[in-house]
């Protein structure tokens, strides 16, 4: 397993699962993980929020959170859930505090990254 994977899987990532929806093909993988972190759906969800667009905010984190779900980033898949959840039941407590908590989720996704 390559240094790359090797820190994913200490992350929390589900390396095997998602290896195999990528063929095994690591390269891939790694380029769809530097494309996600530069999604403009991070920015998107909080633009979204900060104007109190709720329907779009939950559009944005949805989709978020289904790449998360496919690149195999647990810990940063269950942090958008939350946000999700809140959005779909529309209490709208610690929005800011739930955003917050993605994007430290997401940078050490990306301090794993050879970007």
């Amino acid at each position: 397993m390559s240094q790359l994977l090797t820190a994913l899987k200490e992350y929390g990532a589900d390396v095997e699962k998602t290896m195999e929806r990528f063929l095994d093909d690591e390269e891939l993988y790694s380029d769809c993980l530097v494309s996600f972190m530069e999604d403009p759906g991070f920015e998107n969800l909080k633009t979204a929020l900060d104007t109190a667009n709720y329907n779009q905010a939950f559009d944005e984190a949805h989709s978020l959170k289904g790449v998360s779900a496919n690149l195999g980033l647990n810990p940063l898949f269950d942090k958008i859930c939350l946000l999700v959840e809140t959005l779909r039941s529309h209490e709208n407590e610690d929005l800011e505090g739930k955003y917050a908590a993605i994007l430290a989720e997401k940078e050490k996704v990306r301090q794993i990254l050879p970007i």
